[in-house]
Formats: C-alpha cells, structure tokens, sequence
C-alpha cells in the first residue's frame, strides 16, 4: 500500500558536513570538493535518476552538480554555516517510473523552484519496494551574476513543516504546509493513474490512532536482536507493534465504513434530488423500464440494451430472410425436378417414336426419314434442357441437404410444417423488442426532460429555460461542469462572452486585414514614388542646367520632354498623396511600421485560434437559448390564439340563446 513519509534536515558545517559531499553520495557522482581538494565518490548499485531544477533567471552553469554546490560552498564564509535544506520523500511504489518522476518533478518546480531555490534530486530505486527521492535545496537568492542573501522568507515555511513533522499541527490558510502539500500532490497522482491507494500527512495521534511507541533498545540489544539473541527490551516492542498493526486495521475498517456510508448517504440524497424532477408518469416509465434492465435505468443501460435490441433483431431479420430463400430455393428445386420429370417422360416417348419407324415400306423411306430427324431433334433438346435442370438441382442439394427427389421430398414437407411456427415466433419476437424499445424510449424521454427542468431550476430568472432542447440542457450542464465545477453560470455570462470573444476575433482578424491593406498600399505608393522620382529627375536635369533650360525655348523635343515629365511627375505626386506616402523618408518610415506590424501577424493568428477553445460550446447555449425564446413566443401566441376563440365561441352561444 502507498505509505506517506517525509523528512527534512539541514547540511550545515557545525555538524562536520559538506554540500559536495552530500551531494555525491545521493547523486552517486565523483565530485571534487574544491574548498579542501578531496573527491567525493560514492558508488551505488542502481544508479540513482538525478535532475537539476532552477528558476528561470539562474545561469547555464547551475545545471553542473559540481560547480553548483561548490559555489554553494564559496558563498558561505563561516565553519558553522549552513549550505543546504533536505528533504527525503518515499515515492508511491504503486506509480510507474515515469509517473514517479514525473510527480517529484511537478512538487519540486511548484512548491520549491517557483519560489527562487534551486533544487537538486536523486531518486533512489535500490529497493523496489522503497522508492524514495533526496532533494537538496540553495538557501540563498540565485541571479545572473551567482548567488546572493540568503532568503529568510524560506525558513517561515520549513520551520512549520518541522513542527508538523514532530507532531504539532500548524497551517497556514495562505499556503497549504509542505507535508499536506506533498500529500496532495502524491494523492493526485494516484487518482490520475486510477489508483485508489490514498496517503495523508497526518499523525497517527491527529487520525485518532492510540497506538503505543517502541522503546528504545540501545546498542547492546540491538546486536543481540541482529544475531537472533531475543531481549526484554526487544519482546516487548514486538508485542507493541502486534498492538499497533490492530490498531491500524481497526481504524482503516472504520475509515472505509465512513467512506461507504458517505457514498450512500451521497447516492441517497442524489437519489432523491433526480426524483424531484420527475413526473409520477415519468417515474412509472422508469420502473417498468428497470425492470426490463433489471439494473438501473440509467442512460448508459438504455444505449447498452438498445445496442443489445438491435443485434436481436438483425438476427431476426437474418432468420426471416433465410425463410424467404428457403421458401423460394424449395419453390424453384420442385420446378426443376418437375421439369427434369417432363423432359425424361418426353425423351422416352420419343425413342419410342422412333423404335416404332416402319423402314419396310419403301415408299415411305423419305417421310420416315424426315420424321427420324424432328424426333432425334426434339431427343437433343430434352437432353439439353435435363441437363440444364439437373446441374441447377446439383445447387440446390448442396444448400438444402438432399440426395434425390424422395429426400427433397421430405424436406419439403419438413419446411412447410415448421414455417409458420418460425414466423409466429419470430413476429412475437419483433413485437417484444418493439415493446421494449418504446419502453426504453419513455425512460430516456424521461430522463430528458427531467434534466431540462433540473437546469431550468438553476435559472428561475429565466422563463424560456422551459422551452429549451435537451442538447442545449445538456450543453449548458456541461457549460456549468467546466466552469463552475457544477455551479451555475449565469446566461448573461455566456452571452457576453462569447460576444466579446466574437469582437476580439474580428479585432484580430481586423488587424490582419490592416497589415495586409497597408503591405498593398505601400507597394503602390512605392511604384509611384520610383516614377515620381523619375520624372523628378528629369524635370530637374532641365531646370539646374542652363544649357538644358536655354535649349527649351529653341528645341521642340526638348520641350515636350520636359513639360511630360512636368505632368507625369505631378500625376505620381498626387498618387503618392491618395496613398498616404509624402516622400522617400515618409514610405520607409511606414514600411518599418509595417515590418513591425507583419512581425505580429503569428501572434494575431494563434490568439484566433485559441479564441475559438470552448467558443462552440457557448455558442450552442446561446443559440439554444435564442431558439428557446422564439419557442416561448410561440407558445404564448398559440395560448392568446387559443383564448381568443374560446371567448369568440362563447359569445355566439350566448347569443345563440
């Protein structure tokens, strides 16, 4: 069974200690303790599995096991200074490896690193029986540039682990103890590997265990009890440990009869909660329902047996269908042995036809001989059709299981006596499973709507709950599950949720829609920008020259150069303006903006896409509700409808009168 054990000491030099060393010997690695030149080494027979733990702003070299704690070491300048807190912790055996590791490495990083310590882990597996991990934990702040102060803000939390672990209880309401911590933690794991073993940080005296403490048996008797010498001392601490095994069986007997009737008084009051939504109607559905089960009708058990309904009645079709072949493959065995019947009956009147030929007369040679050939023709023909109808009988004696016509015969008969008996019977069976599939089909209705009026209750503010659709109840109970741990989570809620997350969906989309807008418009103004540029050129080759601009007045070409390039330059220019770009300096200016903006785009994509968790869900309950409003209206138009006409009627009986 998991067994709960945690300890904690200090490795301090008054005590004749080294961090290095302590650190060799549970990490199993050769060390070099540089503050007195000697290698650490303690080899293990299983290798322990080791880690190293560290906040996020400690340097690379924390990783290293030997600079680690010799820098530990450098930190601390005096001969009673302490270097390290440690804690031992026996792992669940009941856990894989994996899961081992994988618990000790979510307690450290929560509980300890998160924090700003550094730890240090080795588990050791030398019994399989008693896997346990070492934690080494830095007593001081750890930055960039090494250690600093020590963190007295630490202690407050040890100090209230140490009472609790001689037996005092003290907690906190802010921060659970480190003993419960771990408990909890080791608790999780458990449950998460389908584990029902539990552990608990508590004292026997605080689990109201009145069991008697061992004495101490000292060092002679010790060694007597190692060779099998039995002492007084040594007896009565046996006879304690008997007392203190029945003391635990007695009090876990009594922690799993607490349990159970909690369970029970559990399903009771659930019991009855369920029964307060239902209908006497329904609740009679729902018996004659578990009587058919002869379970409870839950709708696990209706799926099950409706999955059990529809197997039964494909065996039932199965069989009528084999009827209908067996029906229709004897129909056509008869035909063919009819046939067969004819064609012989006809082949032998035939050869008796021609046996009974008057070849004497000569006269009547060539007519014998013509009515010789009609008859071997009609012979040939009745062969071919016996053996047509004899190869198809071959088919049927195969898959009817007979021999000759006296056997087919007689399964014929068999066929025809037991056939409506089959029928009967399985018409009977189709009217069973149709009765028990309306059952079952009243018991799910029930349950239906008793879980819209159990969520509807949840909302009394709301009159078009009742209207809603079971898989908007459903929807809004697992809504409820996910979010308020079965609470109820007001519809305003959800609809102001899934609106803003609609709006930050088109914010976002918005923002990619601008950059791709603005990348577009850029490329514009830059085409414009290089021809205004151009043209700019020209214009001022002409006006910065003298020359150039004297030839204007003689030379026509040169002319319509110049005034083009005046023209194609002011029609850029005005192009750069529509796009928003004034010069060289102002598009560049823009284009790092959009170098920025572009650089955003992943970001923008992976908050839609995180946007949309759990959004469909919402949206379903808020399209369920909408739907269940429209319902509400429709209903009251029906009823206004409905007590308009029952006045109208009564006025023309009155007036009938």
């Amino acid at each position: 069974m998991a067994i709960y054990h945690l300890s904690m000491q200090i490795i301090s030099r008054s005590k004749g200690q080294s961090a290095v060393a302590a650190a060799s010997y549970r990490s199993g690695e050769k060390l070099t303790d540089e503050r007195t030149g000697e290698d650490k080494y303690y080899p293990r027979a299983v290798a322990p599995e080791t880690m190293i733990l560290a906040p996020s702003v400690a340097p690379e070299w924390v990783q290293d096991r030997n600079r680690l704690w010799n820098e530990v070491e450098q930190a601390e300048k005096r001969k009673d200074s302490q270097l390290a807190r440690e804690i031992n912790i026996a792992l669940p055996r009941e856990l894989s490896q994996e899961k081992q590791r994988e618990l000790i490495q979510d307690f450290v990083q929560d509980t300890f690193v998160q924090k700003g310590m550094i730890a240090d882990i080795a588990i050791h597996r030398d019994d399989v029986e008693n896997p346990h991990a070492h934690i080494m934990l830095t007593m001081r702040t750890i930055q960039e540039d090494g250690f600093g102060k020590k963190n007295r803000d630490w202690n407050a939390d040890f100090a209230n682990a140490k009472e609790n672990q001689r037996g005092f209880v003290k907690s906190s309401e802010a921060c659970l103890d480190i003993r419960e911590q771990w408990a909890n933690y080791a608790n999780k794991a458990l449950e998460r590997a389908n584990i029902q073993e539990k552990i608990t940080h508590l004292s026997h005296e605080a689990r109201g265990l009145e069991q008697m403490p061992t004495v101490h048996l000292g060092h002679v008797a010790h060694d007597m009890e190692k060779r099998g010498i039995p002492t007084e001392k040594g007896n009565v601490n046996r006879d304690r440990q008997e007392y203190n095994a029945l003391v635990v069986d007695l009090q876990k007997y009594r922690e799993e009869k607490q349990a159970l009737e909690q369970e029970k008084a559990r399903q009771k009051a659930e019991k009855q909660t369920k029964e307060d939504f239902y209908t006497a109607a329904e609740r009679v559905d729902l018996q004659y329902a578990s009587k058919l089960l002869k379970k409870e009708p839950s709708m696990a058990n209706i799926v099950e047996r409706r999955q059990q309904l529809d197997k039964w009645e494909a065996r039932v079709d199965n069989g009528d269908q084999f009827l209908r072949w067996k029906d229709r493959s004897i129909q056509e065995a008869f035909d063919h042995f009819r046939l067969v019947n004819a064609f012989n009956k006809q082949v032998e009147e035939s050869q008796d036809r021609l046996a009974n030929l008057n070849w004497l007369n000569p006269l009547k040679l060539k007519h014998n001989q013509k009515i010789k050939e009609e008859i071997e023709e009609e012979i040939s023909h009745a062969k071919g059709q016996l053996h047509f109808h004899e190869e198809k009988l071959h088919y049927y004696q195969e898959k009817l299981g007979f021999t000759n016509e006296e056997v087919f015969n007689q399964v014929k008969i068999q066929h025809e006596t037991e056939r409506p008996e089959l029928l009967k019977k399985n018409q009977k069976t189709r009217e069973q499973i149709k009765s028990e599939r309306e059952a079952l089909q009243k018991a799910e209705n029930a349950y239906q709507k008793a879980l819209i009026r159990k969520v509807a209750s949840k909302y009394p503010e709301r009159p078009e709950m009742r209207y809603i659709s079971v898989e908007t109840a459903k929807e809004i109970a697992k809504v409820n599950k996910l979010y308020a741990k079965g609470k109820t989570v007001p519809i305003e809620q959800i609809e102001k949720t899934v609106l803003s997350r609609k709006e930050e969906i088109q914010r976002l989309e918005g923002e990619i829609s601008r950059v791709e807008e603005t990348k577009g418009r850029l490329q514009r103004a830059n085409h414009y920008l290089e021809q205004y540029e151009k043209h700019q050129a020209i214009v001022e080759k002409y006006e910065n020259n003298p020359f150039l601009k004297g030839k204007l007045l003689v030379s026509k070409s040169a002319k319509e150069e110049y005034e083009n390039a005046l023209s194609e330059r002011d029609n850029y220019e005005a192009s750069m303006k529509k796009e928003r770009v004034s010069g060289r300096t102002d598009l560049e200016k823009q284009v790092h903006q959009l170098e920025k903006m572009t650089a955003r785009i992943p970001e923008y994509q992976q908050q839609i896409q995180t946007q949309p968790k759990g959004l469909g869900l919402l949206e379903a309950v808020v399209q369920g509700m909408e739907q269940a409003g429209r319902e509400m209206l429709r209903e009251q138009k029906r009823q206004q409808q409905q007590a308009r006409g029952k006045k109208k009627k009564q006025k023309q009986n009155f007036l009938e009168r």
